[in-house]
């Protein structure tokens, strides 16, 4: 679970922003926080949190900071190329320096905080440490090429002599652009393969026009579970989808794949492996090969017509409304069975806002979510979320951009707004992070 996040320098972030998911001392809904009772060390984490904003207030970019951060991680950059790093252009003094990048993250009953500070060059500085309410551990820390570990930390007792001069020789040997942690991944070193793993498989970001690899749950068709879970929910939030099915379409016949991107299939495809798999999310497809012939798994939908016949549809010839639910419906399965937190950059994109708050609801109430420890942080224009009969105070976070073009971001926790109406609040503005706009008759007059 994600703790705090900090980013400073980087697109709108001029100074150091601090986002996090720390639980206040707020007694309202007990069960929206996250805990370990039985340990000294826990920290009570929320599970939701929404970020308003006007546009261009540094909502998107809190997303985009994170989004960057995970790539250089997770694919790191290849020899003798810039870290496409985006520091902050309104202040001259700021492109000649570093942009800083820090998380904070619970993960398999221990706390991390894991940080690097770069530029278009080179890392700068890298640090782990091993953190809780009162301690904090390094486990280790870079300097440029230099790179110190703590052998007394949990993650590195008890190794040999020899496995820690390998720990210093891969040191030694980090490219200046890339990451000690991700070179450790690349050279199967397996001592910080789990705060490598939180990255890559915990942390996940959809934008408003990613496309999830429904059929990577869905594939094979053995996974009933998972296909009844499906249905399941479409039916949970009102749309009218009997059945979700998979059909095998040999590739040339599918009238789904326009022939460009066939022939790319065909020329990248992995013919070596007769179980390989290629997943094409802006098409709800996975090409796979059997007995020499390439086939393109297809996602269809059911309805019953006038007859209660089933009828079938193609997910593109629904509303867009309907596609975006069913892009999210791979997020709910996620945070219903697995850890995982999910940052979602404009949640209420084609969506009504009924269907958001009931989204919220689900997350937030059903018995079989409310067990797991996972987290959704969305961004969203949505006025009607603002609602603390749904949300907690400190769940609800502001974005706002200064004269300067600076992003700042505060939360509502510990104030006082109990009785307040936070809609008609936000909107006359005495939270600030609105859009303030020019009369229109002057402008006319300019015109």
């Amino acid at each position: 679970m994600l703790i705090r996040f900090t980013v400073e320098n980087f697109l709108s972030f001029k100074e150091r922003i601090d986002f996090n998911m720390i639980a206040s001392p707020e007694d309202r809904f007990p069960h929206h926080i996250v805990k370990n009772e039985d340990d000294a060390e826990d920290i009570g984490l929320l599970r939701t949190s929404v970020i308003y904003g006007a546009n261009a207030s540094g909502k998107s970019n809190l997303v985009r900071s994170i989004a960057f951060a995970k790539k250089l991680i997770i694919d790191g950059v290849d020899k003798n190329k810039n870290i496409p790093v985006k520091l902050f252009k309104l202040d001259k003094a700021c492109l000649t320096q570093p942009a800083r990048f820090e998380f904070e993250f619970k993960y398999k009953n221990k706390q991390y905080a894991y940080g690097f500070i770069v530029n278009e060059a080179s890392v700068l500085e890298e640090w782990l440490f091993e953190i809780g309410v009162n301690k904090e551990i390094m486990v280790f820390e870079r300097q440029e090429q230099t790179i110190d570990f703590n052998f007394d930390a949990d993650l590195l007792t008890n190794i040999s002599k020899d496995e820690k001069q390998r720990l210093d020789y891969e040191a030694q040997g980090t490219r200046r652009n890339l990451l000690f942690l991700t070179n450790t991944i690349e050279r199967d070193v397996d001592y910080f393969q789990n705060i490598y793993e939180w990255f890559d498989d915990k942390l996940i970001i959809i934008f408003p026009r990613t496309k999830p690899t429904l059929l990577s749950l869905l594939f094979p068709n053995e996974k009933d579970d998972i296909s009844e879970k499906f249905c399941e929910l479409l039916h949970l939030f009102d749309f009218d989808i009997e059945e979700v099915v998979t059909n095998d379409i040999e590739l040339d016949e599918s009238n789904i794949i326009p022939d460009t991107i066939k022939s790319e299939v065909i020329d990248d495809f992995p013919h070596d492996k007769e179980k390989g798999m290629m997943f094409l999310p802006q098409f709800n497809t996975a090409i796979f090969k059997k007995d020499g012939v390439l086939l393109s798994k297809e996602l269809f939908l059911y309805k019953k017509d006038n007859s209660q016949k089933n009828v079938e549809f193609e997910i593109k010839e629904e509303s867009d409304g309907t596609q975006r639910f069913i892009d999210l419906i791979p997020m709910l399965l996620q945070l219903m069975n697995q850890e995982r937190v999910f940052f979602v950059d404009e949640i209420e994109n084609s969506l009504h806002t009924l269907l958001i708050q009931k989204i919220f609801d689900y997350i937030l109430n059903a018995p079989n979510i409310r067990e797991k420890p996972s987290q959704l942080i969305t961004t969203t224009h949505e006025v009607l979320l603002l609602n603390t009969a749904l949300f907690r105070k400190d769940e609800i976070w502001f974005a706002e951009k200064n004269k300067q073009g600076i992003s700042h971001f505060f939360s509502l926790a510990n104030t006082e707004i109990d009785d307040l109406d936070l809609v008609k609040g936000y909107l006359k503005g005495r939270f600030g992070a609105i859009p303030l706009f020019q009369d229109l008759n002057i402008l006319g007059k300019e015109l």
